[in-house]
């Protein structure tokens, strides 16, 4: 999967419509010649802003639009109403239906998805393609009009309930032609949050993987030596859980449904609560795998030290290295917020270089990441991104994201783009009152 652009309207902060486009200037047909895709879309697009300007809410919109389409036919089904997160800071805009489309590559043709979602469930849906010289309509759904029509070429429709997506449906049904798309979304897709309860969660993940042979201790090893970190050994370590804590885990699943059967529609669309309740007899029996390390030292016996005892740097290297990597073996698209988060900036160099780098990155994989770092934008940088591949978030007083592309200021070609950054050129800088905390400190009163 090639990501062209990505629309959202309604999500979080993001009140008014906005486009994050991937797509090259010089993509200026429905098709490349000799449909050379990875000639005309960026590999990589990054998101800048100050806290609170909603550059989180952006990449979660897109992971809410690649959940829809996991879950929607599943695991959203046990909710009374539509699982959304609309803008809460106007009344209208609360009750207002929600909008996601992706334009997208699969399997070298164009298509153009998306939904409208409200409380009630999904009130638009539509799918289309470009077999030749023009869009083609595969898919248009529209409660309001109480249309809902398939193109011939699908071979019938495809049944849903009010709240799941046909793409979801899709997913289940093997024998469906949209099988294949539906399957090329979801499994092309992977997000890295800031959060400590994800990077947990995703080291887990990696013992898992490990234990299963998906990845190597070869792979961890040389990713970590690649950050100079000091480690020479991955191993894992394997715990049996205890009787009490399944008996407790039990419990706490069927809290976890009975709530889940109360829950309002504006609740996050993929919380880590509600993986925890879809666990099954037979997952909460497993063993508990954690990661263990050997670093270099002075002695050749030198202790091994658990997950708990390595930097942060160390975890949130692994966290994103690991899905970096898959994504640059695979292809598909990765989504990283605040990659700079205990990273140090010449080791996001080397991870922005290897998807800029098309000798390395074969698959055409694509990274969107979100930054408050300045320095890859800086002269000091060996990562030239592109105007169009720098975006800025702002906040207006009504507390609405703002999205802008640097493509579409004024530019010379020395122009220091992180100086005036930093300096608002752009905004996506926070409007700071250091006066305030200044008078906070003097103050007497608490």
């Amino acid at each position: 999967m090639a990501l062209l652009s990505f629309t959202v309207r309604n999500h979080k902060s993001i009140r008014d419509e906005i486009t994050i486009d991937l797509a090259r200037p010089s993509l200026r047909t429905l098709r490349p010649r000799n449909d050379d895709w990875s000639s005309v879309t960026y590999p990589i697009l990054g998101v800048f802003g100050g806290n609170a300007t909603g550059k989180s809410a952006v990449l979660d919109a897109l992971r809410y639009t690649f959940t829809a389409i996991r879950l929607s036919a599943t695991v959203w089904q046990a909710s009374k109403s539509m699982q959304r997160v609309p803008f809460q800071l106007d009344g209208t805009a609360r009750t207002s239906s929600s909008t996601y489309e992706l334009d997208f590559v699969h399997d070298g043709r164009r298509y153009l998805y998306g939904f409208e979602v409200d409380y009630d469930g999904i009130k638009r849906e539509w799918l289309r393609d470009v077999p030749s010289s023009r869009w083609r309509t595969l898919l248009e759904r529209n409660r309001d009009a109480d249309k809902f029509t398939f193109h011939q070429s699908l071979r019938g429709k495809i049944e849903v309930t009010e709240r799941e997506l046909v793409l979801s449906r899709a997913l289940l049904l093997r024998d469906s032609p949209l099988h294949s798309l539906a399957r090329g979304l979801v499994s092309g897709f992977d997000c890295v949050l800031v959060k400590d309860s994800h990077r947990e969660a995703r080291l887990s993940s990696i013992a898992d993987s490990l234990a299963e042979g998906s990845i190597t201790f070869f792979d961890l090893e040389a990713l970590l030596q690649v950050a100079d970190i000091g480690v020479v050994k991955v191993s894992i370590e394997e715990t049996n859980i205890p009787e009490h804590v399944r008996r407790a885990l039990h419990r706490l699943r069927r809290e976890l449904r009975e709530d889940e059967k109360d829950k309002p529609s504006e609740t996050s669309a993929d919380d880590d609560d509600g993986e925890l309740s879809d666990l099954d007899d037979d997952e909460l029996a497993q063993v508990v795998r954690h990661l263990v390390f050997t670093h270099r030292g002075a002695t050749d016996d030198c202790p091994e030290f658990s997950v708990q005892d390595e930097s942060d740097g160390t975890i949130a290297w692994l966290a994103i290295a690991v899905p970096a990597l898959e994504a640059l073996r695979g292809g598909g698209l990765l989504l990283v917020d605040e990659i700079d988060a205990s990273l140090h900036p010449h080791l996001l160099e080397v991870l922005l270089s290897a998807f800029a780098d098309p000798l390395v990155n074969t698959r055409g994989a694509q990274l969107i990441f979100t930054s408050h770092e300045s320095y890859v934008l800086s002269p000091l940088s060996e990562v030239n991104l592109e105007p169009e591949q720098v975006w800025f978030t702002d906040k207006s007083y009504e507390g609405v994201t703002e999205l802008t592309c640097l493509a579409d200021f004024p530019r010379h070609p020395d122009a220091n783009v992180a100086r005036r950054y930093l300096t608002g050129r752009y905004g996506g800088t926070p409007r700071l009152s250091p006066s305030t905390l200044a008078a906070l400190v003097s103050s007497e009163e608490i």
